[in-house]
């Protein structure tokens, strides 16, 4: 968080442990010089035998925004569905009590309930959304400036929900585990960023008479009247798209994408782009096949520097490599984007 100086490192555990370091004192310590707060479920009116799961972090102006799936397990008294906190950058910087917002999982409808991201590059204003049927999306918002925060439902076009399935060369379907036996992410929207006017969402859809491979649905809302601005695909004839994340480039504006691919005869790898270039850079270069895969494919924007102010991303993702009887990750931390000379508009 460059705008307190600080490292933020958010652990999963009974809850989770949400920890700050300034770099400083990180590299000076050897990595062990760390502030950290425990967020526990009875914090959240939750009972303490019941748990999160799929967390993910934004920053915004001023607040850190924490969510998760709600209620794993789901005891007697627990209430399930996403949730979203937020506490003060000031208050991670003093690095004393700090102060915790936080939503309902309640509300929403159950489609709308598991498996989501809020949006990155936020400003002033967190948004985060689920599907309310096949043709329309509950989006929600909470402004720095409010202790309320709100729900819209915009209308979009309708589109494949079935459950993808895309098969390696060795016979694994790297899309089963998550849309045929998790609960989340399925079709939940995790690709989630703010550019400008307009608010992204992105998520997994199926195929269709128009969409012969498991694809990508993305759509651009405007952030003060919630109108639809347009609905777009990721998607190739050949080759299966899946697993969206999204983050903004902090000198153009544009949509940095980090997704996973393949099928129809590829093994499953990470790939990062941009929207609207058409055209996505494969990281990994897998040769074993899995059928649990992409949970976690982020993008972010890469901290600025003298060299590259603004106008890059970090990016993580993996593929899967032979070992011995089995296989093992390849991690990949990929930095990306466009030249520094587009930052000269600034």
């Amino acid at each position: 968080m460059p705008s307190i100086d600080r490292f933020v490192w958010l652990l999963q555990g009974n809850g989770y442990r949400l920890a700050v370091a300034s770099p400083a004192s990180l590299i000076s310590s050897k990595g062990t010089a760390w502030t950290y707060w425990n967020l526990t479920p009875q914090l959240f009116g939750q009972p303490a035998s019941t748990g999160f799961d799929y967390p993910d972090l934004s920053v915004g102006n001023n607040e850190l925004y924490i969510t998760w799936d709600a209620g794993i397990p789901c005891p007697k008294g627990c209430v399930q569905g996403y949730q979203v906190a937020r506490t003060s950058l000031a208050g991670l910087k003093a690095g004393g009590t700090i102060t915790i917002g936080y939503t309902s999982p309640a509300n929403g409808p159950s489609s709308v309930t598991w498996g989501l991201h809020p949006t990155q590059d936020t400003g002033d204003t967190v948004f985060w959304a689920g599907h309310d049927g096949n043709n329309q999306l509950r989006v929600f918002s909470w402004a720095e400036t409010s202790n309320t925060y709100y729900w819209r439902d915009v209308g979009i076009s309708s589109w494949a929900n079935n459950a993808p399935t895309s098969t390696t060369p060795d016979g694994k379907d790297w899309l089963a585990y998550n849309f045929t036996t998790a609960v989340f992410p399925r079709n939940g929207i995790i690709g989630a960023t703010r550019s400008g006017g307009s608010i992204w969402f992105a998520w997994s859809a199926g195929t269709d008479g128009n969409f012969p491979q498991p694809h990508i649905e993305m759509v651009q809302i405007d952030d003060s009247t919630f109108s639809l601005l347009q609905q777009v695909q990721i998607w190739s004839s050949g080759l299966a798209y899946a697993y969206p994340d999204l983050a903004t480039n902090a000198c153009t504006g544009e949509i940095g994408l980090s997704v996973e691919t393949g099928g129809n005869g590829n093994y499953e790898n990470h790939a990062v782009g941009f929207w609207g270039d058409f055209i996505t850079y494969q990281t990994t270069n897998s040769n074993f096949g899995t059928d649990r895969y992409g949970d976690y494919s982020t993008i972010r924007q890469a901290t600025s520097t003298t060299a590259n102010p603004g106008n890059l991303f970090s990016a993580f993702g993996y593929g899967f490599e032979k070992a011995g009887k089995g296989s093992q990750a390849d991690i990949h931390y990929v930095l990306f984007g466009r030249t520094p000379k587009s930052c000269s508009n600034r």
